[in-house]
């Protein structure tokens, strides 16, 4: 497996030279939230993880009550453009009670309407990021998200995270919310790929 973090403002200024050589592969660094929210660290972050040469790739933290259209387009004007060696994007979905007024039905349509946009655009197909009781819960384990890379949240000591429908395996796992990493001096979600470090370079960006 390989070691990563994902990061956002929290963190504040990150020493991403440090984070490189205490042996992190790859970094997720939150671009945009929503329509017209920009996390203030992100070009920063943005630009450091790709001089300290980690993989990097930038996500969203999705509002179900925000066009998701217009979020896909604030993202994607955000970024700007994919480099080879980035990782594809990833969608953050979280906190259920927020979606409580949108209807089971139309969830996954939400979901799907801003990762089909922004594989359109970016020409890769982007990651999924979610606890195992969100897929569930939430999403109704929607068979139409099973073709997209999955990025678990589940904090645990197990070996793996659950695995929930409609996926059977995992890609990406956060492990931890509250772990320490060299160059961060607050804590930090901690992340594992299931594979080697070639294979997290053959999902990147050629």
């Amino acid at each position: 497996m390989v070691a990563g973090i994902d990061v956002s403002h929290f963190q504040r200024e990150i020493d991403w030279a440090a984070v490189a050589a205490s042996g992190i592969g790859f970094g997720f660094i939150k671009a945009t939230e929503g329509v017209g929210t920009l996390d203030r660290q992100f070009h920063a972050n943005w630009a450091a993880a790709k001089d300290a040469g980690l993989l990097r790739g930038a996500y969203h933290f999705f509002h179900p009550t925000s066009p998701a259209a217009a979020q896909a387009d604030w993202f994607l004007r955000t970024v700007g453009r994919l480099e080879p060696g980035d990782l594809p994007p990833a969608l953050d979905l979280e906190v259920p009670g927020a979606w409580a007024g949108i209807a089971a039905s139309d969830r996954a349509n939400l979901v799907l309407a801003w990762l089909e946009t922004v594989e359109q655009r970016f020409g890769v197909t982007p990651i999924v990021y979610l606890s195992p009781a969100f897929a569930i819960e939430v999403l109704d384990s929607a068979p139409a998200l099973a073709r997209f890379p999955i990025w678990f949240a589940h904090h645990t000591h197990a070996e793996a995270p659950h695995i929930a429908a409609p996926w059977e395996s995992w890609n990406f796992w956060q492990y931890s919310g509250n772990g320490q990493a060299a160059g961060v001096t607050l804590p930090v979600d901690l992340d594992r790929f299931n594979g080697s470090l070639d294979d997290l370079r053959q999902l990147a960006v050629a």
